[in-house]
């Protein structure tokens, strides 16, 4: 037992658990030294996956290449997934003025593009196991743009409807997908930043919008938010079909020794390492001893070409039914990890995004009446809350995280992500309950902006967290984990859109704030058992796969598929 994390009663490998480092690991435990390991300062760490020799493996690519598609993929995180979604919220009043409707009205303006990004994700994941991310990406953002052009055109409240429905048709795979493309491309002892900033960017940027689209509005009207995000985006669709290649990648079961990480697996895997290595250095051996040589293993393929690499779609992935596979992210919930994963992160983050809206309405009336651009300026508070609690993950729980699998005899296990969000509920829910009481006695617009900014800072923690623990605790299923979590949060939001400014209107933003403090806390307090019995859950899941049971199992690639 590592840190209060229960092992399973019966013995064996459990999927997510990682020998990852060769250094302190007890007598009997499985042998790593024949494996591919990290370089530098990394050079003990056991690879996780095990990358193949085959130059097209994304594992296999340059650490820039790597970190360009990151980049761009992240860039489409701003201006296709975050970006919409929140250009038209600091000015909620002048919308309503200009198109003679109520403010309820304009709040759904907001969630119908959440309301279309989480309808269309179910075909994302779907359509992404059996073509491939590339695709989906290219399309969201070609959706992206084509709802920009709308909204430019808009003069009407209806044509604006249309405009955020086809926008959010564009936010649907730079939402779902992204954190599912980190564990394409990177092993697991590099996930953990780049997740904390993925995650920052599809949630503090949110409110980074609010800070420019607020002047905007009051300055040039809110027609100019769409007209200055159109260039990013189609810049963005650019960069995205020229220099983001296919990161799906079919890799032999073996490889993933996270997953199937028996002593038998291993040793056969070390053995096969050693005769690749024995072949690339044996270069001068006879015509006889090199065809002897091949017999024994295959040929990797070479890299390919610039051109190949642009092609949209690159073959069929998985040989199961599309209608089968949208069924899978539903199927998924059957998991109690998913479940408790959609639940938490799912209902987190619709509050920031709730949080725009309502600080909306209370800075624009008395006794602060701020104008659209001072409603943008305080969305500055949670976007500072949220790099700090981004930096936070990445620069101090990250070591964290590794000082304690040096201390568990080299052995990482997923739960391990699990402690950093007892900070980010503590910091949380204090920002939530104290915005509410400070905006109910009209407190200074520092102590709210304060306490918005607290609260970003737990939320963005919480999410790092699970997403890191999910992504490395059940990497098969991460992309309809993450497209549920998008459909689940994105609906929740919705629903949201429909009450809550009646809800703010009628109960106060104390009690209201008390409320959702509650339910945030009630939501965090699960993760407590699912932290000590999170890997005895594990090993149950890998013997006992509900969706492998219902014969809903899409995941070939990589495993079945490739042997």
């Amino acid at each position: 037992m590592g840190f209060g994390v229960l092992e399973p009663k019966a013995e064996g490998h459990v999927p997510g658990t990682v020998y990852l480092y060769d250094e302190n690991q007890p007598e009997g435990t499985q042998d790593t030294s024949l494996l591919k390991h990290g370089t530098g300062k990394y050079s003990h760490v056991v690879l996780t996956p095990q990358p193949s020799d085959d130059p097209n493996d994304p594992l296999n690519w340059s650490s820039f290449e790597k970190h360009a598609v990151l980049a761009i993929l992240g860039f489409g995180a701003i201006v296709c997934g975050a970006g919409p979604g929140a250009i038209l919220q600091a000015g909620v009043l002048p919308i309503s003025q200009s198109l003679g409707v109520s403010f309820t009205q304009v709040t759904l303006l907001a969630g119908y593009v959440l309301l279309s990004a989480g309808a269309f994700g179910v075909f994302v994941s779907g359509l992404a196991r059996k073509f491939g991310k590339r695709p989906l990406y290219i399309f969201c953002s070609l959706m992206a743009v084509t709802g920009c052009i709308i909204g430019e055109c808009a003069q009407t409240y209806s044509t604006l409807v249309a405009a955020r429905v086809v926008q959010g048709l564009g936010v649907g795979a730079y939402e779902s997908l992204i954190v599912a493309s980190i564990g394409d491309l990177f092993f697991v002892h590099e996930r953990g930043s780049r997740v904390a900033g993925v995650i920052f960017l599809l949630s503090t940027v949110a409110n980074g919008v609010l800070v420019i689209a607020g002047p905007i509005t009051a300055n040039l009207g809110w027609h100019y938010n769409f007209h200055i995000l159109l260039p990013f985006l189609g810049l963005q669709l650019l960069l995205t079909i020229f220099f983001v290649p296919e990161t799906t990648y079919i890799r032999k079961k073996i490889y993933e020794i996270d997953e199937t990480g028996s002593d038998q697996n291993l040793a056969a895997l070390g053995q096969d390492v050693e005769r690749h290595r024995y072949a690339n250095e044996k270069v001068t051996k006879t015509k006889s001893e090199q065809a002897e040589n091949i017999s024994q293993i295959s040929v990797p393929p070479t890299r390919k070409t610039y051109i190949q690499r642009l092609a949209v779609f690159n073959g069929v992935f998985v040989r199961d039914s599309l209608l089968k596979m949208v069924t899978a992210p539903v199927a998924i919930l059957l998991n109690v990890a998913a479940s408790y994963n959609v639940l938490v992160t799912g209902i987190t983050l619709a509050w920031y995004v709730a949080m725009s809206i309502v600080s909306s309405i209370i800075f624009s009336s008395p006794p602060y009446l701020l104008t659209p651009a001072g409603v943008g300026y305080t969305s500055a508070a949670p976007m500072i809350g949220g790099i700090i609690g981004s930096i936070f993950m990445g620069v101090i729980a990250k070591p964290q995280l590794m000082w304690m699998v040096k201390r568990n005899n080299g052995i990482y296990e997923p739960e391990f992500q699990l402690l950093g969000s007892a900070v980010g509920s503590i910091t949380s829910i204090a920002g939530m309950v104290g915005f509410g009481y400070a905006a109910q006695n009209f407190q200074s617009i520092y102590v709210i902006c304060f306490c918005w900014g607290l609260m970003m800072f737990g939320l963005c923690i919480i999410n790092i967290s699970l997403s890191g623990y999910v992504l490395d605790a059940y990497r098969k299923h991460s992309t309809e984990l993450f497209v549920m979590n998008m459909l689940f949060k994105n609906f929740f939001f919705y629903g949201l859109t429909n009450y809550i400014v009646d809800w703010l209107m009628t109960q106060g933003p104390a009690k209201m704030f008390n409320i959702i403090a509650g339910i945030t806390a009630g939501c965090v307090l699960t993760t407590i058992p699912m932290y000590i019995y999170g890997k005895r859950y594990r090993r149950f899941w890998a013997h006992h796969n509900l969706i492998k049971i219902l014969r809903l199992e899409t995941d070939l690639t990589g495993t079945e598929a490739a042997e």
